[in-house]
């Protein structure tokens, strides 16, 4: 966490626990979903506003670790509140325990809290963790891990993974109840995929034309895509940071040797020929990049040259289009089955970039067939949502 985030992180946390009490004072029966992140908010929203649907007149409380999804959803409309997550201390946990009494809650992907996970423990509170993935390396695994085993073994009601090999590694540390569920962000990436959605700016500097998009970029993706555009001034190029920092956004800007600008500077006034006649879209706002992909034909999802991970993968492919990402992208279980598939491809650098692009371009039966095969792979494997609704409230 870099020194911005960090003061944020606990700046935010300034009279917090007086905040979340005063909050939850007299209301019984709340439930409550833990995100760490951004990533993590994805993956458990369908769960989140489907439970919304289910109890329209309930209570949800919604907590964050990161002040990058605290700001863009701390108004998030589905839940009651959103706060961020108080310290892992005795005495923080007593009283964010004492002052929210959830009925359940349920846990994303990761974030560990041994303090938190064993109050809820003892004070006989269903918990639930989802969408979790555990992979044979994971040091989680090792001997000297005691504290993971032990919260998997005792803490949560149920463990839902997200594959078999997750199933089968916790079952053999003594874990009783992991079931496969699958990844309900598919859910939320193919509904949003469906939706009538346009953005009046983009379709002025889109034209009425597909365009190559590039969203969560870093540094080495924003690098990369200068060049390829540089190198293809007939073209079109849709990049969507993932984080939107001004002095980089005015040196991607500067980058764009065929005319490039930046999103909110036209928001009101998407008739301009300057607009229209750029070759480059930066998209300095938060909130839109799941629908920004339905005006692409081909996309490259950041995060897997110097990150974990490629960030979404499955974002750009809900609208049927080849994906290319970076070499680090064992983590990132959809790359891995799409690049098996045929749906997605990994980058080593900018001559790979340069022919995957070239390739979507003039080969209309490659883009066809890897288009038809990323649509077909999020298709094949949504319906997580319900069944994880169907394992926390017995629907």
């Amino acid at each position: 966490m870099d020194m911005k985030k960090l003061k944020l992180f606990f700046q935010g946390r300034k009279g917090l626990l007086p905040r979340i009490e005063s909050a939850c004072s007299g209301h019984q029966g709340i439930i409550w979903f833990h995100v760490a992140s951004y990533g993590e908010f994805e993956e458990a929203r369908p769960v989140i506003e489907a439970t919304r649907a289910r109890f329209p007149e309930g209570k949800i409380l919604m907590t964050v670790f990161s002040p990058t999804i605290y700001f863009p959803m701390r108004n998030y409309p589905v839940v009651d509140w959103v706060f961020y997550l108080p310290l892992d201390t005795p005495r923080s946990v007593k009283r964010f325990l004492d002052a929210v009494r959830p009925a359940k809650a349920i846990f994303t992907i990761t974030d560990y809290w041994p303090t938190l996970l064993n109050a809820l423990r003892h004070r006989k509170i269903d918990t639930y963790i989802m969408s979790v993935r555990v992979e044979p390396q994971s040091h989680h695994l090792k001997w000297w891990d005691f504290n993971y085993r032990q919260i998997f073994r005792h803490c949560y009601k149920t463990v839902m993974v997200h594959n078999e090999e997750s199933r089968d590694l916790l079952v053999k540390l003594g874990v009783p109840d992991v079931r496969v569920m699958g990844d309900p962000r598919l859910d939320r990436v193919n509904a949003v995929a469906a939706e009538e959605w346009s953005n009046p700016v983009v379709d002025a500097w889109a034209g009425g034309k597909k365009v190559f998009v590039a969203g969560s970029t870093l540094d080495a993706e924003d690098s990369m895509m200068a060049k390829l555009a540089a190198a293809h001034p007939e073209g079109k190029f849709l990049i969507i940071p993932h984080e939107i920092d001004p002095s980089k956004v005015d040196a991607l800007l500067a980058k764009g040797q065929h005319g490039a600008v930046k999103y909110s500077f036209y928001k009101d006034r998407p008739a301009d020929d300057t607009l229209k006649n750029a070759q480059i879209l930066v998209m300095d706002t938060v909130g839109m990049l799941s629908r920004l992909y339905r005006y692409g034909f081909a996309a490259l999802v950041g995060g897997g040259f110097t990150d974990n991970a490629p960030h979404s993968v499955v974002e750009p492919a809900s609208y049927g289009m080849p994906v290319a990402f970076g070499p680090i992208y064992d983590r990132e279980p959809h790359g891995v089955q799409l690049i098996k598939l045929g749906g997605a491809f990994s980058l080593n650098g900018q001559e790979d970039l340069e022919s995957f692009y070239c390739r979507c371009v003039n080969d209309k039966d490659f883009l066809k067939e890897s288009s038809r095969i990323a649509r077909d792979y999020c298709q094949r494997y949504k319906g997580a949502t319900k069944a994880i609704m169907e394992v926390i409230f017995g629907d």
